[in-house]
């Protein structure tokens, strides 16, 4: 079954959604074409969890949410990815080389776990992120740079919440080359250092099974906050595909 942009929708699930109650959403809102859905359920609602794969859901990750403790420390070092490297605020000149960075770096994201969606749609599914935040999504995107060259960026989104303004990191990625040299760890101590006294709360998540990402975030002050398990499912003909 191929993977279809268009037909990408999102689900609700709570306690209260039977199986019964999934299934049919499913096929209704699939309109007989081939559909993708995406669900998040705090890990706590096991019931929820359990309905939900048995209705056609699979779990294909937990994704961690990290909140920045205020008391941390951090400063940008111009250098932290080593000689030659420097982290700056993307200009549109850099949008495509962003894209290509986008296109290669992910591994750990739920759409490369998911074993129904094909590696090649998985780098498109991230290059297409990328090209969105690089077109007004993003508040601000940074880029670490070794002699010229993108190297890696991260973009950032702004949202209301009751706490206030929050500051996400929606998108990382580090080229292989410059992967565990630093360029994460610098653009992350960038957006830390914009945002800490522009907005009530600094957040980011990432997938349990980049533990990588989760040790460079708890140095750099984040806390775990939430957890959430990540479903997919996907339907062809009005039809839940196993």
């Amino acid at each position: 079954m191929s993977f279809c942009f268009a037909r990408w929708k999102v689900l609700d699930l709570g306690a209260n959604d039977t199986v019964s109650d999934i299934e049919k959403e499913l096929r209704e809102r699939s309109a007989n074409a081939p559909c993708f859905f995406f669900a998040k359920i705090p890990t706590r609602d096991v019931g929820a969890l359990k309905n939900a794969t048995q209705s056609g859901f699979a779990v294909v990750d937990v994704n961690v949410t990290f909140d920045w403790l205020a008391t941390a420390e951090t400063k940008t070092r111009e250098n932290a990815g080593g000689d030659g490297m420097t982290v700056a605020v993307a200009t549109p000149e850099d949008a495509d080389a962003i894209e290509d960075v986008a296109a290669q770096c992910f591994t750990y994201s739920r759409f490369h776990l998911d074993p129904k969606i094909q590696m090649n749609v998985a780098h498109d599914i991230k290059r297409a992120w990328a090209r969105n935040a690089s077109a007004g999504r993003a508040a601000e995107i940074y880029v670490a740079r070794q002699n010229g060259n993108v190297g890696g960026f991260l973009a950032v989104l702004e949202t209301k919440s009751p706490s206030g303004l929050d500051a996400i990191i929606d998108l990382v990625g580090v080229d292989a080359k410059y992967q565990g040299k630093g360029a994460g760890r610098a653009l992350s101590e960038m957006f830390i250092d914009r945002w800490k006294d522009r907005a009530s709360r600094l957040r980011v998540g990432t997938q349990i099974s980049n533990i990588p990402a989760m040790h460079l975030y708890e140095s750099l002050g984040f806390r775990v906050t939430e957890t959430a398990y990540v479903l997919h499912a996907h339907t062809s003909n009005g039809e839940i595909v196993a």
